[in-house]
């Protein structure tokens, strides 16, 4: 799907899969270190170590606690980065001059983010783990049922054809098509 971005006349040229791959890698750690910081600091505030990092375990209502500050500091890394400070952009995103857009290639609305970030990538596809891993298990704790397992099984799942899509279909996952959205290659770095 190629479309024109802003007032450059050059046709907009799609992410290709090493960079977006490494991108995802490098955000995939540091939005981890960013879901796991106000777990850690529950966990030593409990236990005295930074060990435990399993909210199921924690007294109640503490699991509950440490993970929703764990999945604010995950929305603020994969959201909101991308809305606020650099406009469609995570800093793996940045760093490989990759960028999120539309599937017509204007800018990224916060709309399109939350769909192709939160609901797409962390609830959907469960593809950054910790994020995911942590709306599993307060799921768990909230039902009363065994959901982390299930729930991990149909991640790993919908994970796989959404990277059968990006390799096969178009190079867009299946986050990019509930956010309406896709990555472009930015052949200059963006000024901010």
């Amino acid at each position: 799907m190629a479309g024109r971005q802003g007032k450059n006349t050059r046709e907009i040229q799609d992410a290709g899969v090493t960079r977006r791959f490494i991108a995802y890698l490098v955000d995939w750690y540091i939005g981890a270190l960013a879901t796991a910081l106000p777990i850690s600091m529950v966990a030593m505030k409990l236990y005295g170590t930074v060990k435990n990092q399993q909210i199921m375990e924690f007294t109640a209502p503490m699991g509950m606690a440490a993970g929703a500050m764990g999945l604010l500091c995950a929305v603020l890394y994969y959201w909101a980065v991308p809305c606020v400070i650099w406009k469609g952009q995570t800093v793996g995103k940045r760093w490989l001059r990759l960028k999120i857009v539309g599937a017509d290639g204007k800018e990224a609305t916060p709309g399109m983010l939350a769909r192709r970030q939160i609901l797409g990538i962390i609830v959907v596809e469960g593809s950054l783990v910790s994020a995911s891993t942590i709306w599993h298990q307060m799921a768990t704790m909230a039902t009363g049922f065994n959901l982390v397992t299930p729930l991990m099984y149909a991640g790993m799942a919908v994970s796989l054809v959404s990277a059968v899509l990006v390799l096969f279909g178009g190079h867009r996952a299946i986050h990019d098509y509930l956010g309406g959205s896709r990555v472009i290659f930015l052949e200059q770095p963006e000024n901010k």
